[in-house]
């Protein structure tokens, strides 16, 4: 008598009904928001699929856990994982290595950055944003979890990694406005660009910033003059001392 196979022996990972409605009806957070960031960094590596099964061991499984498997089978088949290509670990590794050495450097003001080029729907968003997870999760974990740069008393969110999308039609004070939002900071309209650009000094160091991943820095042109001015600004915010960039 052939004994039908268990839940575990044929389906394996497969989450329970409820976690797989919620997982469909969960909404994400905008990555350009600290919020968003932060669950991209707890969640990127949780949505694992189910063992594959062959058609007799389905038609063994109950048929409400038939139904929950092909529900999670298509929700992790339109979400595959990133695929470790030569060129996404190269990438990794190049990222990983930069970042973490800049952060062990004590006198030379000088901060090596990264730009990664290549064409649309290439990987390089997810790359980037899977080696600066990476990079946020040791800090942290060196650090136990906090700020070592803050201030007594103080309650700022800690942030080794922050992702901002570049302005479409990009001015030094978009951009400014870009990386305070990413901690929705407040600004007043009136706020001139010194202002701004000290207020986004005092933001990052204040929340232990480390890196800045700057995504689609190649809308810039510099035939416009507001693109060269912001091609300053983010020079001007590399030789801080204190940040990393990476744009791509």
């Amino acid at each position: 008598m052939t004994q039908a196979l268990s839940h575990d022996d044929s389906v394996g990972r497969l989450p329970s009904r409820a976690r797989i409605a919620e997982l469909i009806l969960g909404s994400r957070p905008s990555l350009d928001t600290y919020a968003g960031w932060q669950h991209y960094r707890t969640h990127c590596d949780l949505l694992v699929p189910a063992s594959v099964i062959s058609p007799k061991q389905w038609s063994m499984l109950p048929e409400s856990r038939q139904y929950d498997y092909d529900l999670y089978r298509e929700l992790t088949n339109a979400n595959l994982p990133l695929q470790d290509t030569p060129m996404h670990d190269k990438v990794g590794r190049l990222i990983r290595r930069r970042l973490s050495g800049n952060t062990r450097k004590k006198n030379d003001p000088t901060r090596a950055g990264v730009m990664i080029s290549g064409w649309g729907n290439y990987g390089k968003t997810a790359s980037v944003i899977s080696a600066g997870a990476v990079f946020e999760d040791q800090w942290l974990e060196l650090h136990s979890h906090l700020n070592p740069g803050a201030m007594p008393g103080t309650r700022d969110l800690h942030a080794p990694v922050v992702y901002v999308s570049t302005p479409v039609t990009a001015t030094p004070k978009s951009l400014c406005a870009s990386i305070l939002a990413f901690f929705r900071a407040q600004t007043r309209k009136s706020a001139t660009l010194p202002e701004l650009v000290r207020q986004v000094a005092d933001s990052l160091h204040d929340h232990g910033v480390k890196a800045v991943i700057l995504d689609d820095i190649s809308r810039l042109r510099m035939h416009r003059a507001d693109d060269q001015d912001v091609l300053d600004l983010i020079r001007a915010v590399a030789s801080s001392g204190f940040v990393r960039l990476v744009g791509l």
